[in-house]
């Protein structure tokens, strides 16, 4: 009688006789694209991060001028807010604000914060990171909301910027009556530059 042997081979991803993995070829080819995956997404990637910072910057600015406004209402006292080194003092001479800046009540209207009286509160401090430069274009180089809310002579504009340039630059125009509102483009047509209170193209 004739036997029939059937044999059962199982199914796997190698040939018989051949050792598992990758060869260097394919290696190549697999290092190959991932680096140009890489080179198309690093540009994009860095923009998401250098936006972050930008918005970061720019909303907690914005959150503290507005909470100076709030509590200059509500304790119906002068609160100035300015750039500061320590947190202790108006610096008016830094220049960049995204190196930190501070709240405080100045009842006694002389611009400077004193952490001995309990009427010259320090309300708040910021110290930031400086990855972006904050300069505003008011002479005084800080802002004082009167017992009204009211910004009088310290109107002026924020200008936000990183190492894009103007074109990617944000500025937030503080109002005489105290209010802020994000600036925008006004130019016709439009340049791509966001334009400040007097409508001129903020520069960086």
């Amino acid at each position: 009688m004739l036997e029939i042997r059937l044999t059962t081979v199982a199914l796997t991803g190698n040939r018989p006789g051949t050792a598992g993995g990758f060869t260097m070829v394919e290696l190549m080819v697999v290092l190959a694209v991932l680096g140009a995956v890489m080179v198309l997404a690093a540009p994009g990637y860095r923009a998401l991060i250098l936006n972050n910072r930008m918005l970061s910057e720019t909303y907690a600015l914005r959150a503290t001028l507005s909470n100076a406004r709030a509590e200059a209402l509500a304790r119906r006292a002068p609160v100035v807010v300015c750039p500061t080194a320590n947190g202790t003092a108006c610096d008016t001479s830094r220049t960049n604000w995204a190196t930190g800046y501070m709240t405080f009540v100045d009842t006694n209207n002389d611009m400077l914060a004193d952490a001995t009286n309990a009427d010259e509160e320090i309300i708040q401090y910021e110290a930031r990171e400086g990855s972006t430069t904050t300069t505003f274009d008011n002479l005084a180089n800080r802002v004082r909301f009167n017992p009204r809310g009211h910004a009088l002579n310290s109107e002026g504009t924020f200008t936000f910027c990183d190492p894009r340039g103007a074109e990617r630059a944000r500025a937030l125009m503080l109002a005489p009556v105290g209010s802020l509102r994000s600036a925008v483009d006004t130019d016709s047509p439009e340049d791509g530059i966001v334009n400040d209170a007097s409508d001129t193209n903020v520069s960086c």
